[in-house]
């Protein structure tokens, strides 16, 4: 996609949970629907996600298809891991076993590698420099196990996650959150289709 990109990353963080010296922006409204507070106004066409507080941040590196490094107002920095999404991992060894129709053969892992590079340069294209939305999911929580952020990421209206998954940059994380059926579906979509990652045949060996 050509010319500017407008880029929300919307995370939901878990009641109780707060960033030290970190504020919320202002003006963020409750959610009717969920008691939480709508990340933005009908009027954008972002999807209402179940929401407490947000926070406008940059995206300061993209580490991976699904990582990133961000930049609050205050100068503070975090490592966000996006939600309900894996991409093949670029730095470690990959795991087949991991994905539908990808055999544990030096094909298939040479196969996750490719997609691995994919996913990033993906997320490198629309999200590296960015100004963003940040809030966590109150169904996961507002931190995984390595003690990162994690977040949904909405880009033009879209869920960045969902993105990833549509195209076949990604695998559904089996993990509790509020889009679980929603992100299960495009993945579905992205098997049926074939699409990136699944796209594995005998003719990529």
């Amino acid at each position: 996609m050509e010319g500017p990109r407008v880029v929300v990353v919307i995370a939901v963080l878990l009641a109780g949970c707060t960033l030290p010296g970190i504020q919320p922006d202002a003006g963020t409204a409750t959610s009717p629907e969920t008691g939480g507070t709508a990340a933005e106004t009908p009027a954008t066409g972002t999807p209402v996600l179940p929401a407490e507080e947000t926070w406008t941040v940059t995206v300061v590196e993209v580490i991976d298809g699904d990582t990133m490094d961000v930049r609050f107002a205050n100068g503070s920095t975090e490592r966000v891991r996006l939600l309900g999404v894996d991409t093949p991992e670029p730095y470690a060894e990959v795991a087949p076993a991991e994905w539908d129709g990808v055999p544990d053969t030096e094909g298939g892992r040479a196969w996750l590698r490719g997609w691995a590079d994919n996913a990033t340069a993906f997320a490198e294209r629309r999200l590296a420099g960015e100004d963003v939305r940040i809030v966590t999911d109150e169904v996961a929580g507002s931190r995984g196990g390595y003690g990162r952020l994690l977040v949904y990421v909405v880009v033009d209206g879209e869920v960045f996650g969902e993105q990833l998954l549509e195209k076949g940059y990604a695998r559904l994380y089996e993990t509790e959150f509020g889009l679980y059926d929603r992100f299960a579906a495009a993945e579905v979509r992205a098997q049926t289709a074939e699409s990136g990652v699944w796209g594995f045949s005998d003719r990529s060996r």
